[in-house]
């Protein structure tokens, strides 16, 4: 019985040498890592077309409409977790400063 073997190549230059999936060119582990590769490269490109537009941080009120700004965009799934947390993070840093008495 004939089977295909994995196209993928190593570093090495040697080629993986399992079997491929059926009717595919690449084994089960290689042709999740492309999957996982495209996905990201697909949230990349979905995260630089929809760009937020946060206002400039003057006022507790700007902090709060670019609050709603990032919670929308993260309930959305525009925008990464991660890219999230540290938009809330500076967010949470601007509104204790506007917060507090300024020091002259």
């Amino acid at each position: 019985m004939s089977y295909s073997t994995c196209n993928y190549l190593k570093a090495n230059g040697i080629p993986c040498g399992s079997p491929a999936l059926r009717g595919q060119k690449l084994c089960y582990f290689h042709q999740r890592d492309q999957n996982r590769t495209q996905q990201r490269a697909r949230l990349r490109r979905r995260a630089e077309v929809c760009r937020l537009h946060l206002p400039p941080l003057n006022s507790i009120l700007d902090v709060q409409i670019a609050l709603f700004e990032v919670m929308d965009a993260l309930a959305a799934n525009r925008i990464e977790p991660q890219r999230a947390g540290a938009l809330l993070f500076g967010l949470q840093q601007a509104s204790s400063h506007l917060r507090s008495p300024k020091a002259a």
